[in-house]
C-alpha cells in the first residue's frame, strides 16, 4: 500500500508559540528538526508495516521546513510552493491512505495551539454548509480521489476535531494546549515513539473509516476577519459576496472548490496591512 503523509509544523510535540512556527522565529531551527523527527517516525512506521512507498508533502508556509538531508531516504518529498492542491499536492487514487503528522485545530478554537485555517485572515471555512479546517479540507480532497485520512498526530483539539469529523480515524496527541500560545508537552523522543507506533499499527490494521466525499456541486463559504480581505477573495470570477466578511464560490467538484480556496488564501495574504 502507498501512503501519503502531509506534515505541518504547528501541531509538533514542543511546539507551543509563533517563536517555534515562523521561519524567523528563535525555536524554528529546534521545531524543524522536531518536525522532521515526528515526520520519519511516521514514515518508519508506514515502511515497518509493509507499505511499499511513502511520499510526504512539506505543508507548512511555503514548504521548506522538513530537512531534506535527515529524512528517511525511502520517502519522496513534495516541496516549496504554492502547489494547485497545497498541504497534499501530489496525492492521487493510487494511495491507500493519508496519514497528517503535525497538524492543528481549525481558527478560533479554544485551547488549541496556533491555530488558524491556511491563515490568519480566514475566520471560518465551511463546505456545504461543514464547518471545517485544515483536517477537514485535506481529508475532503483526499476523499475526492477515494483515499480515507486514516491517522493523525497532533495536538488533543487537533485529535478531537479529526475524531468528530471522522469516526474510526486513529489519532495520537503529542500535546495539549493551554489557551493559543502554550501546551502541555512530552519529551520529543516520546512523541517520535508513539507515533512510530501508531503509524505501524495504523498501516498493518488501517482502520474503518470512510473517505470525506462530498456529492454534487462543492460550496465554498469563507468568511474572512476584515471587509478588505473579503474584498480580495471576491475577485475570483464566480466568486459571491454575501455579506461584509464571507465570500462563497460553488465549484463542481471538491478539487474546483478548494483551487478557489487556495487564490483566496493567497489573495488575502498579497499586502501586509488589509
Amino acid at each position: 500500500m502507498k501512503i501519503f503523509i502531509s506534515a505541518d509544523i504547528e501541531g509538533v510535540g514542543a511546539v507551543a508559540r509563533h517563536e517555534h512556527s515562523r521561519v524567523d522565529g528563535r525555536e524554528y531551527a529546534a521545531a524543524r528538526a522536531r518536525m522532521t523527527g515526528e515526520v520519519n517516525a511516521a514514515i518508519r512506521g508506514a515502511f515497518d508495516a509493509g507499505a511499499t512507498e511513502v511520499t510526504v508533502a512539506d505543508a507548512h508556509n511555503v514548504g521548506l521546513n522538513l530537512i531534506p538531508e535527515d529524512l528517511d531516504e525511502r520517502a519522496r518529498l513534495v516541496m516549496g510552493s504554492p502547489r494547485p492542491l497545497s498541504m497534499v499536492h501530489g496525492l492521487d487514487a493510487t494511495y491507500g491512505a493519508l496519514f497528517c503528522v503535525g497538524y492543528h485545530a481549525m481558527a478560533a478554537t479554544k485551547d488549541a495551539s496556533i491555530v488558524h485555517t491556511f491563515t490568519g485572515r480566514i475566520q471560518e471555512v465551511r463546505l456545504n454548509g461543514l464547518k471545517i479546517g485544515e483536517i477537514g479540507l485535506n481529508a475532503a480532497l483526499a476523499g475526492s480521489f477515494g483515499v480515507p485520512l486514516t491517522f493523525l498526530a497532533g495536538d488533543g483539539a487537533a485529535c478531537r476535531e479529526a475524531e468528530a469529523l471522522l469516526p474510526g480515524v486513529r489519532t495520537l496527541a503529542v500535546k495539549e494546549g493551554i489557551g493559543a500560545y502554550a501546551a502541555v508537552c512530552q519529551h520529543p523522543a516520546r512523541s517520535r515513539q508513539a507515533i512510530y507506533a501508531a503509524a505501524k499499527e495504523t498501516a498493518a490494521n488501517p482502520p474503518a473509516v470512510a473517505p470525506l466525499t462530498l456529492s454534487g456541486p462543492v460550496e465554498l463559504v469563507v468568511r474572512c476577519t476584515t471587509a478588505s480581505g473579503a474584498d480580495r477573495a471576491g475577485m475570483i470570477p464566480r466568486a459571491r459576496r454575501l455579506d461584509d466578511l464571507s465570500v462563497s464560490y460553488t465549484g463542481d467538484d471538491m478539487v474546483e472548490a478548494f483551487m478557489a480556496f487556495n487564490a483566496m488564501t493567497c489573495l488575502v495574504e498579497l499586502v501586509p496591512f488589509i
